[in-house]
């Protein structure tokens, strides 16, 4: 998962309101590193997505994601929030991870993506590490890890 996230894709502990405006904060820190050759059509990629089937994944964590003609170059986003926001009935989040790949390499890389963390959140130390993160690049260092 090489350059897959950046320090500029990372948000900690920052206050908003609901799953739209986490969405919307996340694809311009996307965007705003180059990654998206449309930011708004990449938003509604996500909320469609999101539409269809919640991505909350338990653990107080969400990997909403989109795939589309508006994503450049793929990227992980992650914004751990500074209070509990709702996400979809009953489960709330506090961490979540924004996936963006371009349409063309929508299939193996988005589902690739997915199940690393997807297995990496099962652990306790892993979601310990989201919690306790002072920096950025910390969890640059962990992603590129994994």
């Amino acid at each position: 998962m090489n350059n897959l996230i950046t320090e500029k894709m990372i948000i900690l502990d920052k206050v908003l309101k609901d799953k739209n405006e986490i969405i919307t904060t996340l694809a311009q820190q996307m965007n705003s590193a180059g990654r998206l050759n449309n930011l708004d059509k990449y938003i509604d990629a996500v909320k469609s997505r999101e539409a269809d089937f919640s991505t909350s994944m338990g653990f107080y964590v969400a990997i909403p994601h989109g795939k589309s003609d508006a994503v450049k170059n793929s990227a992980l986003a992650f914004i751990r929030l500074k209070d509990m926001v709702e996400w979809s009935d009953q489960e709330k989040v506090k961490y979540v991870f924004m996936i963006a790949v371009p349409r063309e390499n929508s299939g193996d890389e988005h589902l690739k993506i997915l199940a690393s963390l997807s297995r990496n959140l099962i652990h306790e130390d892993f979601r310990e590490k989201l919690m306790t993160l002072q920096k950025a690049s910390e969890l640059v260092q962990i992603i590129e890890n994994i």
